[in-house]
């Protein structure tokens, strides 16, 4: 008795792959041909590409992160994001004020320290060294050195939204004579 084969819908894929596979292997110098663009060139591709997330960094997950993420932000001029990676408690309450404190701002740079976290009653807590290079619209440049102070409500004890991520509690900076790495405060404060 012969035993009965089913084409069925299964090897459809496989049998495109196949086919494809060979159109490839017969005609290998099609993709061999276009010219490796110049760097200058690629970037622009990948920026237009990338379009407004271009250099997009919102990540909350370190407190490490969470600071890069913070910076990024002001350096895409993006105020309202910065001043929401600050907790409630801990944020200047007028955004118009907190927004125009970055007008001058052209860019900055931050070198981050290191950080253990503390627990305390259902929270985790880091104080976070750190330093900014602040380069203002008229090129001046400013270093300033300090602790930022981080929470995150224990997210297993989170059962109820609105859920509270990782936040900016608060942070001081004052004016530093060193340059940026040079900057960043051995160890903070424990909160």
């Amino acid at each position: 008795m012969a035993k009965r084969i089913n084409a069925g819908i299964s090897q459809v894929p496989a049998l495109r792959f196949a086919a494809i596979l060979f159109m490839a292997l017969q005609y290998p110098v099609l993709a061999q041909e276009t010219p490796a663009p110049d760097a200058q060139n690629n970037s622009a591709v990948q920026e237009e590409a990338a379009g407004p997330l271009s250099g997009y960094l919102d990540d909350r997950s370190s407190p490490e992160a969470l600071i890069r993420s913070y910076y990024n932000a002001v350096n895409r001029q993006e105020y309202a994001r910065a001043y929401g990676y600050y907790s409630e408690e801990g944020r200047e309450p007028d955004f118009e004020k907190y927004a125009k404190g970055y007008e001058n701002t052209k860019s900055v740079t931050v070198a981050l320290g290191r950080t253990e976290p503390e627990g305390a009653a259902g929270s985790i807590y880091w104080s976070l060294p750190l330093a900014v290079k602040s380069i203002s619209n008229d090129g001046k440049e400013e270093v300033f050195t300090g602790c930022y102070t981080i929470r995150m409500a224990n997210p297993a004890m989170q059962e109820i939204p609105p859920y509270q991520p990782m936040s900016i509690m608060t942070g001081s900076l004052t004016p530093s004579q060193k340059p940026l790495e040079e900057s960043v405060p051995e160890r903070c404060e424990t909160p």
